[in-house]
């Protein structure tokens, strides 16, 4: 049983345990940050992903840095800072310990404020901020850090342990190739084809994007629902909470401005891992997949068919040939990259994802957080990052509820009160928070 009078974990602690011997040993074999490279060179710097936790109480910043320090020793990867050499980029040992700040203000991964560190913990009264850096983990890599590190928050703080399974602890080895870039050591089956990924398709561009596309300005609407009654629903119609809430939003689309001429597509995040060489591997490995809707979705009927097209769709793309054709295409643009001698021609090879506007919608769904009985001290739990233009969802599940965040780079509330009323028509409950103007902070490395 671990207290703050029988264990007082330091920085350095990480580095002896048997995980950080692991990590310092392998680093140079693994260092060179590739399937992360999109989010490397951007002339204005890339701005943070957070996890935003709200608890029922009070956050104690002693408890939270003694956790963090734990975590750690099952994440020691996490602790690394990047060094630039010869316009690549590459995963370093970091000696400066990562400190946790009671701030509402998020500071600039990369930065000196953090000690070059590429995830940040921070809280402000009862919510705790966990930023980190796209280019070094997705959504998969980052949430089981997250699991441990509010385990052992919570652990600590009500000195009850409860086996949780699938939650990370210190005594656990890391597993085989969990640092290691994803699409190593793959052979190039289709070496005759140098397309690199089709970001644009042909789909409905929503009316207030015309004039905002290059806003500055980023709107977040937080939207939780019982998700009882909502599984309820999306079962019943053939549907995940993924594929139910995409189809909501596009009938809210529809409902909003029902004379559309093309398709409304969704732009749904996939994980390649399945078609890798390193499928334990924590760093960014999201493909996107294509989901067009090209009628009315006016009845169950309706809804319950496009859902099942979705699903075909998705299992489509999880096929070795789908899988193989996606990774190719992102291998082709990072060997692309790779051939480019300055930082300035990278950035500005990758320069159209500045505002790079994907038409209908992006949604993205980090799953289901499952930390047993501490998940009663958890009262929301949110994604974001601000910067994406026009429409985009983040999903994340816990204590029984989902959270719906909707990132808009315009103002209006249209999306946001026409999905809720198509929740109040199926009877799922849900409440929504107030409107916020935010921004994430960009890198600073």
């Amino acid at each position: 049983m671990l207290t703050l009078e029988t264990a007082t974990p330091t920085y350095q602690d990480i580095f002896e345990s048997k995980n950080g011997q692991t990590y310092l040993e392998l680093l140079p074999t693994i260092a060179k940050i590739t399937s992360g490279q999109s989010f490397l060179y951007r002339q204005n710097g890339t701005a943070s992903m957070v996890i935003d936790i709200r608890l029922t109480e009070m956050i104690d910043p002693t408890i939270l840095q003694s956790a963090l320090n734990l975590s750690l020793q099952r994440y020691p990867y996490l602790t690394s800072k990047l060094v630039e050499k010869n316009a690549n980029y590459f995963l370093s040992y970091n000696e400066k310990p990562i400190i946790i700040s009671e701030t509402a203000e998020l500071r600039s991964l990369g930065s000196l404020v953090v000690n070059e560190h590429l995830i940040d913990v921070t809280y402000s009264k009862n919510t705790l901020f966990v930023a980190y850096h796209h280019a070094i983990a997705d959504g998969r890599g980052i949430m089981p850090f997250v699991n441990t590190l509010l385990y052992y928050y919570f652990g600590t703080k009500t000195q009850v342990w409860p086996k949780v399974d699938g939650v990370n602890l210190i005594s656990d080895t890391m597993k085989p190739n969990e640092m290691s870039e994803p699409f190593e050591n793959l052979k190039k089956e289709m070496t005759n084809r140098q397309d690199t990924p089709n970001l644009q398709h042909d789909g409905y561009q929503l009316l207030e994007t015309h004039n905002s596309k290059d806003s500055a300005t980023s709107y977040r609407y937080e939207i939780v629902i019982d998700q009882a009654s909502f599984m309820k629903f999306a079962k019943a119609h053939n549907a995940s909470p993924a594929i139910a809430v995409a189809i909501m939003i596009a009938q809210a689309i529809q409902k909003s401005y029902p004379n559309f001429n093309l398709p409304i597509i969704a732009h749904m995040a996939s994980d390649l891992r399945l078609g890798t060489t390193n499928q334990n591997t924590f760093r960014n490995c999201v493909g996107s997949i294509v989901l067009p809707i090209n009628q009315s979705i006016e009845s169950d009927a309706q809804f319950a068919d496009v859902a099942t097209t979705f699903r075909q769709i998705i299992k489509e793309s999880k096929q070795p040939e789908a899988l193989r054709s996606s990774i190719m295409q992102m291998i082709n643009l990072f060997d692309k990259l790779d051939s480019l001698p300055t930082l300035k021609d990278k950035q500005q090879m990758l320069a159209f994802f500045d505002n790079l506007l994907l038409n209908t919608f992006i949604i993205s769904y980090s799953g289901q957080t499952k930390l047993g009985p501490f998940e009663r001290y958890i009262k929301e739990m949110h994604t974001y990052m601000s910067g994406t233009a026009g429409l985009s969802i983040e999903m994340l599940a816990v204590n029984g509820e989902i959270s719906i965040d909707m990132l808009q780079s315009f103002e209006s509330d249209v999306y946001a009160n026409t999905f809720t009323q198509i929740l109040s028509d199926h009877a799922i409950a849900y409440h929504i928070n107030q409107p916020t103007v935010f921004t994430t902070p960009k890198d600073n490395i």
